[in-house]
């Protein structure tokens, strides 16, 4: 079976200074497909330039390209003309909107929206006090539920919010009466665990000895940066040995006010000297600092973001073994906290956050003990072959929805004017925020040699000489 795949990218194996989520959530959906052995050709959204397709893997072909090679060059349709695909696989909401405006009807069409299009949009009006932008989330997810044949989500929750759309939608018909529309796909991993290779951290950044909380990937709009600054600077001021280092940053063009603001929190802080904020670092050397980290934290706020979602990230942890701290509510936590392997706190409670992090800093036995059972259960449950066992079922004989053919497609022209314009806009502001993030990276590095001893021995010298 030939299969089209469109995602967000980069992937793992594209060279980027970010990798997050949805890249990773293609990447597996292409590995699986392509081991069960169907032909995949996967299309990576978000390269600056079309590259020569690549095979990447067995029977996996990789299109990396710029989006607007979809919305303004018609990529996809020329594709077609080499080889016309069974299926066709939509991973992101994105990429399953481009799918439902650029490819015929005729194709089957699996849309994986990973993770809640709505309570997105609704976290990011929250943090930019803006609901105008909730309307590009509408379109987008209106137009893959009324085109789209399967759906996934990332979790139970979220399987069933999307059954309540479809509906909304005037899907829940007496055509497609028993038919399934929707499948729960959550976080995957796989079993590649690489060697400590490279000392990132220890005798380098933070002392030998130090108890290191690791912060890795973006700082999302739901991200609650107030408690996580006052309950770590709370630990800090009782447990000396504690050191936050962070890798990730802004999240251009969705969301570049979070992680800023988080800088400045941190610059006010007594304890800033054991912040460690290295911004976005590469892939390949990721996995050191899971290695040398004594845990992970991560935490959000309550919304529905959190309820309907996941938290990828801790699976990434896991996998090596690194045990985490979480805010209770996303479906993936509630299951790794009933494994044993994530040490959870109430929302907003940042003195309990500060006292959690003192109280595992004293008892290393039960973050090894938490890792451990973590790793196997990450192991058994979420590796990206058991997690796609619905995907692949449908891929095997793909077809289309009972009711295929009903919806209307008055707004088609109207919608692919407004994707080739978003794309142009998202190119543009993302171009915008890495100048904006390269200019205070520097504004970092300024003040922090302004800071420096050798800055400080020569500023005395200069003044006796004044």
């Amino acid at each position: 079976m030939e299969i089209l795949l469109i995602g967000q990218g980069p992937l793992p194996v594209e060279l980027s200074e970010k990798h997050s989520a949805p890249g990773f959530r293609a990447w597996y959906f292409g590995r699986a497909l392509a081991e069960a052995g169907h032909k995949v050709r996967l299309v990576s959204l978000g390269s600056n330039s079309i590259q020569a397709p690549r095979l990447i893997a067995d029977n996996l072909t990789l299109h990396a390209l710029p989006e607007a090679m979809i919305t303004t060059e018609n990529y996809l349709e020329k594709m077609l003309a080499d080889s016309m695909p069974q299926a066709v696989v939509g991973s992101g909401v994105r990429a399953s909107y481009l799918a439902s405006l650029y490819l015929p009807s005729s194709l089957p069409l699996w849309a994986d929206l990973f993770g809640s299009p709505m309570a997105e949009a609704q976290a990011k009006a929250a943090v930019y006090c803006d609901d105008s932008v909730i309307e590009p989330f509408l379109r987008f997810e209106r137009a893959v539920l009324e085109r789209a044949d399967a759906f996934s989500a990332v979790s139970v929750a979220q399987q069933h919010a999307i059954e309540g759309e479809l509906g909304h939608c005037g899907r829940l018909t007496a055509a497609t009466y028993g038919y399934r529309f929707v499948w729960s796909l959550p976080a995957s991993t796989d079993f590649t665990v690489l060697p400590h290779d490279r000392n990132m951290l220890r005798g380098k950044i933070v002392p030998e000895n130090a108890f290191v909380a690791l912060w890795s990937g973006g700082y999302n709009t739901w991200t609650d940066i107030d408690t996580l600054f006052a309950g770590l600077d709370h630990a800090m001021s009782q447990y000396p040995d504690l050191h936050f280092v962070s890798t990730g940053g802004t999240l251009p063009p969705h969301d570049v006010a979070t992680y800023p603001r988080f800088c400045q929190l941190v610059e006010t802080s007594a304890y800033c000297q054991r912040y460690h904020l290295l911004g976005w670092q590469p892939f390949e050397t990721l996995h050191n600092f899971y290695l040398e980290a004594n845990l992970g934290i991560i935490l959000d706020k309550w919304s529905y973001e959190a309820v309907l979602g996941s938290r990828t990230r801790l699976v990434d942890w896991l996998k090596y073994g690194l045990p985490a701290i979480a805010t209770r509510g996303a479906e993936l936590v509630t299951e790794l906290e009933n494994a044993g392997a994530v040490f959870t706190f109430p929302h907003g409670a940042s003195e309990r956050l500060g006292d959690l992090l003192g109280e595992l800093a004293k008892t290393p036995l039960a973050l090894k003990v938490a890792g451990e059972q973590g790793q196997h259960f990450v192991y058994e449950h979420y590796h990206y072959q058991v997690t796609t066992a619905p995907l692949l079922e449908w891929a095997a004989n793909p077809r289309k929805a009972p009711d295929s053919g009903n919806s209307a497609d008055s707004r088609l022209d109207l919608e692919k004017k407004l994707a080739e314009l978003e794309s142009q806009l998202e190119a543009k502001n993302a171009h915008i925020s890495t100048i904006e993030q390269w200019a205070h990276e520097m504004e970092t590095r300024l003040k922090g040699l302004e800071a420096s001893p050798l800055r400080r021995w020569w500023s005395k010298v200069r003044s006796k000489f004044s």
